[in-house]
Formats: C-alpha cells, structure tokens, sequence
C-alpha cells in the first residue's frame, strides 16, 4: 500500500487499482456479523471494475442487516425518500413467500483471504460479500462472484436512525 494511504483519499479520488483495494483489504480488521446488524448507506470503489458506478445509477442505497438470517443486499431509493428493499432474482421473492423467509441473503463467519470475518451469503445467486473494519462505522466489501474475473469492492457507512 502506498504511503499516506486513505480510505477518504480513495473516495476522493474516485479511483484504486485491484491491487492495492485487495492489499487494503488483506490489511483491515475483520468484523463479527452481530456488529453489523443494522442499515448501512453503499458506496462502490472505482477499480475498474465492470460494475462500477453501476449501482449509483440504479439509484443503489446500500443494505440492511435484520439478524444472521435475514438480510436485504439490495436497498434502494424510493420516491419516499426511505430506502427499500429489491431481490435480485424474482424466484428468490416467491420462495421467501412461500417459506416465510425474509431477506435475499444472510450472514454467516467465513474464512476469506487468511482472516475469519462477517460474509454475507445471497440466497439465489452464486455471489458472497466479504467484510473487513475500516472502522465502527465503515465497512470494506468484497464482492466474491463465481467466475467474475476481479473483486467488486465498496464501502457500506453506518446509518444512525
């Protein structure tokens, strides 16, 4: 990593390669998935990534984290003003209906590049998001996409009601 490296510098900037957001990651803190129950506002990090800016431009607010087993991935801006939850795949919706599931994924402890800590696990789709402590109140993403190419990363900000 390079020297005077920070996470307000990146978001500042816009821009991080792969290398160093893994480097970055690699060197964080991990966080028990109990300490981020709650609704967390989302930011991606520019790495080049396909999918960045992506979700910005969806009108992506962030995610909820009720309990271990019922999470929403997906909120988003509503003409409320309140963020909402979206499934990303409709069958997900029927089956949690039918089932009385809530939420499209759910958290569990998992072992990820050399550290244990909180990942989120989407229910119908072959996608995981690690997280690592920036701090109490911000969170580092991984996005773990069986046979994406490179790691999406964001970051997810606390939100205090």
């Amino acid at each position: 990593m390079k020297p005077g490296f920070s996470i307000w510098n990146v978001v500042d900037s816009g821009v991080i390669s792969v290398n160093d957001a893994c480097r970055w990651f690699d060197a964080l803190e991990p966080v028990e998935p109990q300490e981020m129950f709650g609704t967390w506002k989302g930011h991606g990090l520019s790495t080049g990534h396909p999918l960045d800016g992506w979700l910005e431009k969806s009108g992506w607010y962030g995610k909820a984290f009720h309990s271990m087993e019922h999470v929403d991935p997906l909120l988003f801006h509503a003409p409320s003003g309140k963020p909402v939850p979206l499934h990303p795949f409709p069958p997900g919706v029927i089956s949690n209906l039918l089932s009385g599931a809530k939420g499209a994924a759910r958290l569990r402890k998992m072992e990820w590049r050399g550290k244990m800590s909180a990942a989120m696990i989407y229910d119908q789709l072959p996608i995981q998001d690690h997280f690592r402590k920036v701090n109490d109140d911000v969170l580092l993403g991984m996005m773990d996409w069986k046979g994406m190419q490179q790691p999406y990363f964001f970051l997810l900000a606390r939100v205090y009601a």
